[in-house]
């Protein structure tokens, strides 16, 4: 291949985009309208980059346990499941809006929001009780 060709993306191949990658576009949206309204109220980064981080420190909690490659330590796995489905975050969003909680909760459930949609896109999610990805749930 010369420095002027292009590679194909041929969708559904290994190793190439899929269906779930699509995900990537709205979980970008949703992180950037967030982060344009965390400047409008005046919330720094450092909040909105904690709620885009803190769904993944469950994972800590498996650390030094056995498990396999791919597979998340089983006491990590309830509290995972929970900070990575999209329920808990719609409904802090949903308070937030209606003016029940402040806007630092409606950027940071936005931001917690996007953080999922994204794992979407790279293949991630809910996790079964022995901490290997549900099929149902990793879009293809």
């Amino acid at each position: 291949m010369t420095a002027l060709q292009v590679p194909s993306l041929r969708i559904g191949r290994p190793g190439r985009l899929t269906r779930r990658h699509g995900w990537i576009v709205p979980g970008l949206a949703i992180a950037i309208y967030a982060n344009a309204l965390a400047g409008q109220h005046g919330i720094g980064l450092l909040t909105v980059l904690a709620f885009g981080i803190v769904p993944h420190l469950p994972v800590l909690l498996g650390v030094g346990q056995p498990h396999e490659h791919g597979q998340m330590a089983a006491r990590a796995v309830p509290l995972f499941n929970l900070t990575h489905h999209p329920v808990v975050p719609l409904v802090v969003l949903g308070l937030a809006s209606a003016g029940i909680l402040s806007p630092l909760w409606l950027v940071g459930g936005l931001v917690w929001f996007s953080h999922i949609v994204v794992d979407l896109a790279f293949g991630q999610g809910l996790r079964t009780g022995d901490g290997w990805r549900r099929s149902w749930w990793a879009v293809r």
